[in-house]
């Protein structure tokens, strides 16, 4: 195997991760994200329906 070709991709994949790691850390300390939750009857409703579809689809197949 030819070694002398790729001596440098752990590196970059180690500086690329750094990268990533250091942009989800800005990401998540600046972004600010607001969540107003106002909803009727209707809407929980089809929410539990569609959890109590998935449990039953889960514990059935």
């Amino acid at each position: 195997m030819n070694r002398n070709r790729n001596r440098n991709v752990q590196l970059t994949i180690f500086l690329l991760f750094c990268l990533l790691i250091i942009l989800i850390v800005h990401a998540v300390l600046h972004i600010k994200i607001y969540i107003v939750y106002s909803t009727g009857i209707g809407p929980i409703f089809v929410i539990g329906l569609i959890i109590f579809l998935m449990v039953l689809l889960y514990y059935k197949g």
